[in-house]
Formats: C-alpha cells, sequence, structure tokens
C-alpha cells in the first residue's frame, strides 16, 4: 500500500505546474478540513504548542493559524514529490535563492553551520543549497523503511550530499565539516533530555539541544541561519548573516540564544512553523505533562 501511494503522490508531481499546483491545492484544502475534523491528537497538539507560545492570541486566531499550518504542512508535503525527482532546472525554478550572494561567505574556508529551524519548507532549501554547495546532515531513522529509503533518496538526488544517521555519532560529521562540508542542522526538535539543556523557547521551558553551541566552538564554524517561506506555489530560500557573538563561552546560555533567534524568526512566519511536533514534551524534573 506504501509503495501504491508512493507512486500516485510522484505521478502527481509529474503533472504540468499549472494542473499539479491546482490539484495540489484541493487535495491539501480537502486534508485539511478532514484533518481538522478527525485528526484531534495531533490538532491538540498544534493548538497547545499555540497557546503556550502566544498566549496574547485568541482561541479564533489560535485555530485559524492551526487550520493554516495544517494547508501548509500538507502542501509542502506533496511538494517532495518533485522536489525528491531530482530535476535540477525543475527545483531551479520552484526554489529561488533570494540572496545568493550571500554564499559567498563560503569561500573564506571558515567552517559553517547552516542552522536550518523547522520551517514546513526546509526541504526545499536543503534540495536548492545542493545545487550550490556539498553540504553534509543528520537525520532519524523512520519506522517505515519503505518510507525511509525513500527521504535517504530523495533528500541525495542532487549535488553530492553526504546524510549520517543520529546513530552513527558526531566523528562522522567532524570529519566531513573538516573536508570543508557545511553542516545544515535542524536544531529546534525535542530529542529527550539527553545532550539537551531546558532553555525557554517562547517563555516555555523546552528540551534543546547543545550541538550547535558544542560545534561552533569545537569547530571555530560560522553560523549562518537558513529561512523558508512558501507562497504561491514556491519556495523562497534567505539565507541570513551568520549569528554575531556566538557561541558564547556557557553551551547553556549560547543555546537560549539561539532559540531567542528562532522565536524571532518564528513570529515573521508562524503558521509555516512545525508546531505538529511535541516542542515541549520532556519536562524539566517536577514538572507535569504538557501533551
Amino acid at each position: 500500500m506504501t509503495s501504491l501511494l508512493i507512486k500516485c503522490w510522484f505521478g502527481l508531481a509529474n503533472l504540468p505546474y499549472l494542473f499539479y499546483r491546482m490539484l495540489s491545492s484541493t487535495i491539501a484544502i480537502v486534508l485539511t478540513l478532514l484533518l481538522m475534523a478527525v485528526a484531534r491528537e495531533r490538532r491538540q497538539v498544534t493548538l497547545t504548542n499555540l497557546r503556550l507560545c502566544f498566549p496574547e492570541a485568541g482561541p479564533f486566531q489560535r485555530w485559524g493559524w492551526c487550520a493554516a499550518h495544517m494547508y501548509f504542512y500538507l502542501r509542502t508535503f506533496l511538494d517532495r514529490g518533485w522536489l525528491w525527482q531530482g530535476n535540477a532546472n525543475t527545483v531551479r525554478r520552484r526554489v529561488r535563492l533570494v540572496n545568493p550572494e550571500a554564499l559567498r561567505v563560503l569561500a573564506g574556508g571558515q567552517n559553517t553551520i547552516f542552522l536550518a529551524p523547522h520551517f514546513l519548507g526546509l526541504d526545499a532549501a536543503w534540495s536548492r543549497l545542493c545545487l550550490e554547495v556539498d553540504m553534509v546532515t543528520m537525520y532519524s531513522n523512520q519506522k517505515n523503511p519503505v518510507l525511509n529509503d525513500l527521504i535517504l533518496k530523495g533528500r541525495s538526488q542532487l549535488g553530492q550530499p553526504l546524510l549520517l544517521s543520529r546513530q552513527q555519532g558526531i566523528r562522522p560529521l567532524i570529519a566531513a565539516m573538516k573536508q570543508g562540508r557545511p553542516l545544515y542542522y535542524l536544531p529546534d526538535m525535542d530529542f529527550g533530555e539527553r545532550d539537551s539543556v531546558f532553555v525557554d523557547f517562547f517563555g516555555n521551558k523546552a528540551a534543546t539541544v547543545t550541538a550547535v553551541a558544542r560545534l561552533a566552538k569545537m569547530m571555530k564554524a560560522q553560523v549562518i541561519p537558513v529561512l523558508t517561506r512558501y507562497r504561491q506555489g514556491r519556495y523562497e530560500v534567505t539565507i541570513g548573516e551568520p549569528l554575531a557573538n556566538f557561541p558564547l563561552d556557557d553551551e547553556t546560555a549560547s543555546t537560549q540564544a539561539m532559540n531567542h533567534h528562532i522565536e524571532r524568526w518564528v513570529r515573521d512566519n508562524i503558521t509555516q512553523y512545525l508546531w505538529l511536533h511535541k516542542r515541549f514534551k520532556t519536562r524539566p524534573p517536577g514538572e507535569s505533562r504538557i501533551y
């Protein structure tokens, strides 16, 4: 069944662009209405996250954000059908680097971490940047082996990227960075207490990995944000300026500073941040469960 769904998914992506966009948007709208009605757990996770992070917003606004978020989640998920087929011309047309000149910062040879928070278009940014530079990233294995293979193959289609599983540890990642590969790193998921600290995220304690701070200090790496926005059928990827005065001397302070940067970027694009994720699942000692 999974293989059949994948064939339909990729077949949809091969339709002429205008027809594909119209049909995929319609599918995303229908599925959004269905999920808002029946996917109670995911809906409640999203609404809970929005309530915790934006207590000043009213319930109707949060419900609107929730519905928009689910639409963008589904819309960008469908777009992976063309992102993962390895057509460089299609990716260049549909994923625009807003400021490609910013990549000149790589010419100096300094180790680089591309900081990519979980905006829904992060796969589009990865595929587009792979056309410009050979990167390294880490991934988490999926429970479904067919889906896991699909993701790995799809994310390896363009350029010559190196994808490492978290089970491989940090040594091969460090070796790749020493060879000149920028690290494309997703810093803002709850992986539990291991290698994490509890720092604020929109005023709520969130288990946050310290890897960015540790690697930046160890490798003397510049940390450059990569922000992606879906807009009218296409994606816009903005490469930010290297974070100033980062990392700090203290890992916890550095990780807190990183979260404050992410908060600012999220406020500019609330509905396209990954609110479906249980960001506050791991709690500090003594605190009750949220979800």
